[in-house]
């Protein structure tokens, strides 16, 4: 190699180099040698497997080309390399026929959503994917990336022959990547996690024919790469990351993150599976919640995705998003029809009143503000205010609250899991509801929220002290949210100390129907 790379036997690296599962996941803190570990590995497999073709993959462009292709560059021995190589190419070929592909998800001139159209041209034998938490991708561009791995080169090292190693492909998937909590903590990190302290996941990934584990998970903080650093980068760091920060950037734990806006937020805690909240709802309509009522929102969008939110909330106040959309580049009609299709799969349609519930509000929808402005979109609709034309279809906007550190503050008390507050489907051993639950909860199908407010920090000024203000990025589901609640009280929780809630009437009455209600017997893991 034209560079050093020490790995000490038995080391976070040694074991690293060693793996042999399908998919390969290097994360950890920074500097802890995740991108020099992965380029390592790929370049011997692009040796030892003359003719192959592999895929190095970052979210965009100008990530791609300022990082992880230099590393290539640098590392990659010029006797190696059939013709010299720039920063600007867009792969290397090496003289035993191997060819390094370089490419990116996000297509050029789109930054609102991700296509892996860029990356799905061809067949590899392996694919390196650097920073795959960026919030330009997405599982499916994960899921998508190992469809493509149908590579059969033979494994024909010129020397040293590795019996572990497989006979053609090795069609390995290798990520590397910073802790989060967005797809890839929930979807790769979690399950894996889960799968060490004995519980069962159905996200973990198994080879269905071996019954084996896909994934394998090197988890490190910069500590572990002290062989590989200079000397004063850890004392550096150390001196620049304090608190939360220092345990995500240093220690690389999963869970510390400073400045999120909605730090509560806990997929586990407040993401449930979609048949658990239709079924919950179902049953409100069965028993006569008469004190539920159905909630909607929008967060308005064309260029940018819109977000439509069908929300109900049960007898003492819970909120359950049930259903909605995030898309863009969509006309009013079509949102239209999205929304009214939304509401008759629940039992909402024109001039009916679902039973069981108070009227949904005559069907009015919270809404952003901004939709009440006269606008000049084209000729036809000069002068005509966006929710004026969704009136024109039929359909109530209703001004939501645009206050936003309010709307922010309201949001967070519902996301605070209060240890006295009982949970509206969970169960113990004996039938009745846990302790332990916020007021808020979202349908996993709505993977949008999940990967918006996970993402949503507060702004910094020029001094790098926060602002009251979030970021204004990828934040429409976040607004649809704060909107939604516009007309709900901030949640007042109870002290520590005081004496728990006595389990509401509504509660044992529902749970007193075994044949209504045996699916909230069931625990929920993840």
């Amino acid at each position: 190699m034209s560079k050093t790379y020490r790995v000490e036997r038995g080391s976070l690296h040694d074991k690293f180099q060693k793996a042999r599962a399908k998919i390969q996941m290097f994360a950890g803190g920074y500097g802890n040698g995740k991108t020099t570990g992965a380029v390592v590995k790929a370049l011997k497999l692009a040796r030892d497997y003359p003719g192959s073709n592999g895929l190095v993959a970052r979210s965009t462009y100008p990530k791609l080309s300022q990082t992880i292709r230099k590393e290539f560059n640098a590392w990659t021995p010029k006797n190696w390399q059939q013709r010299n190589v720039d920063s600007k190419d867009n792969l290397i070929q090496l003289t035993n026929g191997s060819i390094i592909n370089f490419s990116h998800v996000q297509q050029t001139g789109k930054s609102a959503e991700s296509s892996t159209s860029n990356l799905l041209s061809a067949t590899y034998d392996w694919i390196v994917f650097d920073q795959i938490e960026d919030p330009e991708v997405t599982h499916k561009d994960f899921t998508d990336l190992l469809g493509r791995l149908r590579g059969q080169t033979p494994y024909n090292p010129e020397d040293d022959f590795d019996e572990t190693m497989p006979s053609s492909g090795p069609r390995w998937f290798i990520i590397m990547c910073n802790p989060t909590r967005n797809w890839v903590y929930q979807k790769l990190v979690k399950p894996v996690h889960d799968l060490k302290n004995g519980i069962h996941n159905p996200d973990l990934m198994i080879d269905e024919e071996t019954g084996e584990v896909m994934i394998e998970i090197f988890e490190g903080s910069t500590y572990d790469n002290a062989a590989n650093l200079p000397a004063d980068f850890i004392t550096t760091l150390q001196s620049t990351y304090k608190g939360q920060m220092k345990d995500r950037f240093l220690n690389g734990e999963w869970g510390a993150y400073e400045g999120l806006v909605y730090p509560d937020y806990d997929p586990t805690i407040h993401m449930l599976d979609h048949d658990l909240i239709v079924n919950y709802y179902n049953e409100l309509v069965r028993f006569g919640g008469a004190t539920g009522n159905i909630l909607e929102t929008y967060d308005h969008g064309i260029a940018k995705p819109a977000c439509y939110l069908f929300t109900f909330t049960d007898t003492v106040g819970n909120v359950f998003v049930m259903d909605g959309f995030y898309e863009k580049e969509q006309s009013i009609s079509q949102l239209s029809k999205r929304i009214r299709q939304t509401r008759l799969l629940y039992g909402f349609g024109s001039g009916v009143i679902s039973p069981g519930f108070m009227s949904a509000d005559d069907f009015k929808i919270m809404a952003d503000p901004s939709i009440f402005r006269r606008v000049s979109g084209d000729k036809m609709t000069v002068g005509k205010t966006t929710s004026g034309l969704f009136r024109e279809e039929g359909l109530k906007m209703i001004r939501g609250n645009n206050d936003v550190i309010n709307g922010i503050a309201k949001v967070q008390s519902y996301l605070y899991t209060d240890p006295y507050h009982r949970h509206p489907i969970h169960t113990d051993e004996r039938g009745r509801p846990t302790l332990g639950a916020p007021r808020i909860f979202f349908s996993k199908d709505l993977t949008f929220i999940d990967q918006e407010i996970v993402d949503y920090y507060w702004k910094k000024d020029t001094s790098g002290e926060y602002e009251d203000m979030p970021m204004d990025r990828n934040d429409h589901a976040m607004d649809a949210i704060k909107y939604l609640l516009t007309d709900k009280p901030r949640v007042a929780t109870f002290r520590p100390g005081s004496k728990p809630p006595s389990i509401p009437s509504e509660y044992r009455r529902w749970r007193e129907a075994p044949d209504q209600t045996q699916h909230m017997r069931s625990p929920r893991h993840g």
